[in-house]
């Protein structure tokens, strides 16, 4: 597991893993720079990362607000352990959108 304290610094510490990066977990609201910007950048140095976000806006609000596209994957807070397991299978577990 990587950790990060911001955007910025998920970049940073994403640039400098030698090893694949499965899933970006990210928070929709972040200083510096927010997720959907952190997960087009680091998509496009990993093109097979996989992207959830969460936040505590409803994914309307999010896609209403043009932050997050819709069929985004998605996850609101507060949420328990067994529901963002699962959600993180879900994720892991979709056709690859890149995949031709």
């Amino acid at each position: 597991m990587l950790d990060a304290r911001h955007g910025i610094h998920a970049l940073e510490v994403a640039t400098e893993h030698p090893g694949p990066i499965h899933l970006l977990i990210t928070d929709v609201v972040m200083p510096q720079m927010g997720g959907g910007e952190l997960a087009q950048r680091l998509s496009a140095l990993r093109p097979s990362v996989r992207v959830l976000f969460i936040s505590g806006y409803t994914d309307d609000a999010i896609v209403r607000h043009g932050v997050l596209e819709s069929g985004t994957a998605f996850l609101q807070k507060p949420f328990s352990v067994q529901v963002f397991t699962r959600r993180v299978r879900e994720v892991l577990d979709a056709p690859d959108p890149n995949a031709a």
